[in-house]
């Protein structure tokens, strides 16, 4: 698979520590909220793929939990990952991909989840 993001993005977010100071977490509440609906609160180790994971704001909110969840953080910009990756976040890996590959074994996870601005959008897997 080829890095291929779209020019913009790839100069947009060329300052990842910048973005990463100045954008705003999502609130606990709503992480729960989400984790509840997607029947992963208190599911010790459930997988969850972090889909276009940034700098992760939402992963790291997601590393902090109790569950002790394995996550993988997709991501298809250099230098958004590697400001992810230098949080050495608990139970994180971090992954070059796109939606289209994420080069995950299909089934892997309980949960895709995605967020975007204010928004977290959810994919939830079928059972193993």
């Amino acid at each position: 698979m080829t890095e291929s993001i779209h020019q913009a993005a790839t100069k947009g977010f060329h300052n990842a520590a910048a973005y990463d100071k100045h954008r705003p977490s999502y609130p606990n509440e709503a992480v729960q909220k989400l984790l509840v609906q997607l029947g992963l609160a208190d599911k010790q180790g459930a997988r969850v793929i972090d889909l276009a994971a940034g700098t992760g704001k939402l992963t790291e909110l997601l590393a902090a939990r109790e569950e002790g969840f394995e996550i993988l953080a997709i991501e298809p910009h250099k230098e958004m990952r590697e400001a992810l990756e230098a949080k050495k976040l608990n139970g994180v890996v971090s992954l070059f991909g796109t939606a289209e590959e994420m080069g995950v074994e299909g089934g892997w996870a309980d949960a895709i989840v995605c967020g975007q601005g204010r928004y977290i959008f959810v994919r939830i897997c079928p059972e193993k």
